[in-house]
């Protein structure tokens, strides 16, 4: 087994494990992701001497499609890695076409016709795939060609809108291929054949789409669990389970798991608080949220959905206490056991936030040498996680009894800062360290240091928090990261403050300039006596246009001139035209001119 697991080839790992380590997560980058495989596949070709420089015989000559299972055999297994990629490129043509559609929020008519062909090619070319390796004698490489091609039918039956009746057949079939995939994944990855890191990256991809399918008959994490286990053992006969049972795989039970046999809590203990539930139905659902032990997040979903249930029962047993004007104690254990409520579901969602951010943490101290623009998509995720995270600690802040808990508080207090400062001395900081801005990442890593060292004054983590959100562990991980990230750009911002007074020196006054002013020795140097360069300064115009323009201005209705009785008009009228008379002068010569 140790052998055949140290000479094995990973079909999953030469395709979706390449994707996890180029960080594929835009349309962009499936698109330079499909260029890669096209340069791949054209080396590939030339090394199985697969390639046909007749074009005009192309049909005839042509060699790829001749290749058969007897040439797998005993010529090449890169045949197999040929048609594993052809079909991969036509899965990443199909992503990048769709994540562009979700970015411009709608998809083309031209578009989806492109997608649907490629994903039907992709089966048929994994189909061929299958044929080509059906007799590899590596069992765990002949399984995951049969993951792959699964995965690729599973692609394509989810794309595209289909009617009521083939919609109920494609959901059925739909959960039936990825519960085998992901039973087969499973026991892989306990063989230590696939890395855990491949098999969650393929779980979460297509975990939603199996709730999806799987909805009628799986509502919970315990339900699906044996749902999954019941589709293994319909589909024995099925080739992937078949190999992997003569390869150690055990059949699932489908025994039931039986319900909590944990009685309903009669009373809960928070913090210096005690109350006693008095509805049993409240008390049921408690119990049942407490005994779910979250392994993945979407058992958190599940644990956060009873929380919501009991809170809801509890509002409405308050309510109706109320209304019933009851002599019942409606005060004081009601209140603490809503805010005891409150207090777990608000935790839920941190713990399970948490783990969101822990994943992006990793992936961005992964991506240093990543493009601008994939840093900044995956800043912008950090920050919207980080958002949340910090509203829902100050939810948690704002519940009564809380925030008259110094302690808690502090606590409280310091996971806020720490998520933060995650994003601002982290992420922001060596961001801005990669674009060769030294003095603004100085200032963040300064900064940061100095609010983590105020933040963890009044804490004491010896009471910690649901979750171990934040330990003494973490703490010194986060000042360590400051630190080292501070020594390493110090001596840069140095230079750069240095560097940046010296150009601003260049456009100083020099000393011919400043004549008229107290002039020091250290003003004076040979290369700053007179100007080198010519200076442009403002000057004040003299508004000559605006003079102008107002001799041109009038006023309707107002005009200066006088007025005079008609009398006088009629006196004036002969002068002013006898002084024109005289004023014009008569033309001389052939129509005035010459002067004759």
């Amino acid at each position: 087994m140790t052998e055949t697991s140290t000479s094995h080839y990973s079909p999953l790992g030469a395709t979706y494990g390449v994707r996890i380590d180029q960080f594929l997560e835009t349309a962009e980058d499936f698109d330079k992701y499909h260029a890669k495989l096209n340069r791949k596949l054209q080396k590939l070709r030339h090394h199985c001497q697969l390639t046909t420089k007749d074009t005009k015989r192309y049909s005839a000559k042509e060699k790829y499609s001749k290749v058969t299972h007897e040439d797998y055999d005993t010529k090449n297994k890169l045949f197999g890695t040929l048609v594993l990629l052809h079909a991969e490129r036509d899965l990443a043509l199909a992503e990048t076409l769709r994540l562009r559609s979700h970015q411009r929020g709608s998809l083309k008519k031209s578009e989806a016709k492109v997608i649907a062909t490629r994903l039907k090619k992709t089966c048929q070319t994994c189909t061929k795939l299958l044929e080509l390796t059906q007799n590899e004698q590596n069992p765990y490489t002949r399984a995951e060609y049969l993951i792959y091609h699964k995965l690729a039918i599973v692609s394509h039956l989810s794309f595209g809108k289909h009617s009521k009746t083939k919609r109920l057949a494609t959901a059925s079939q739909v959960a039936k291929e990825l519960s085998l995939v992901f039973s087969a994944l499973q026991f892989l990855q306990k063989k230590e054949i696939l890395s855990a890191v491949i098999v969650d990256s393929i779980t979460a991809q297509f975990d939603y789409l199996l709730r999806q399918s799987a909805s009628s008959e799986a509502s919970s994490s315990k339900e699906l669990r044996h749902f999954v286990a019941k589709q293994v053992n319909d589909n024995a006969d099925e080739p992937l389970i078949s190999l992997l049972s003569q390869n150690g795989l055990e059949m699932p039970s489908l025994a039931q798991e039986g319900e909590s046999a944990a009685a309903a809590v009669p009373r809960v203990q928070w913090r210096r608080f005690s109350a006693e539930i008095g509805d049993s139905k409240v008390a049921e659902v408690i119990s049942e949220a407490q005994t779910i032990q979250p392994q993945d997040l979407s058992q958190y979903s599940e644990k956060l959905a009873k929380w919501h249930q009991a809170l809801d029962l509890q509002q409405t047993v308050m309510e109706q206490k109320r209304n019933d004007d009851s002599t019942e104690n409606t005060g004081e254990d009601d209140e603490i056991l809503l805010t005891y409520i409150q207090y777990n579901s608000h935790f839920t969602t941190i713990e399970r936030d948490d783990i969101l951010f822990h994943k992006l943490w990793s992936q961005w101290t992964s991506s240093s040498n990543k493009s601008k623009n994939l840093k900044i998509t995956k800043y912008k995720e950090i920050e919207r996680i980080v958002h949340n995270l910090a509203t829902y600690l100050q939810q948690v802040m704002d519940l009564p009894g809380v925030y008259s808990d110094d302690t808690l508080m502090a606590n409280l207090k310091l996971a806020t800062v720490y998520y933060q400062l995650h994003l601002s001395a982290g992420c922001l900081a060596s961001f801005y360290q990669g674009q060769q801005k030294y003095l603004e990442a100085l200032a963040l890593y300064s900064d940061g240091q100095k609010v983590l060292a105020s933040a963890a004054q009044d804490t004491s983590l010896e009471d910690p928090l649901p979750g171990d959100i934040i330990n003494a562990k973490k703490l010194h991980e986060l000042e360590d990261f400051i630190w080292s990230s501070l020594k390493s750009v110090i001596s840069l911002a140095e230079y750069e403050k240095i560097a940046s007074s010296a150009r601003q020196s260049s456009l100083e006054l020099s000393v011919v300039e400043k004549l008229d002013k107290h002039i020091a020795p250290k003003d004076v140097s040979l290369s700053n006596l007179f100007p080198l360069r010519p200076i442009i300064r403002p000057i004040s115009a003299k508004p000559t246009l605006f003079d102008l323009a107002f001799n041109y201005i009038t006023y309707d209705g107002h005009s200066e001139e006088p007025e005079l009785d008609e009398p006088e008009m009629e006196a004036t009228q002969p002068d002013q035209q006898a002084q024109a008379q005289a004023q014009v002068p008569k033309k001389k010569g052939l129509f005035g001119l010459f002067g004759l």
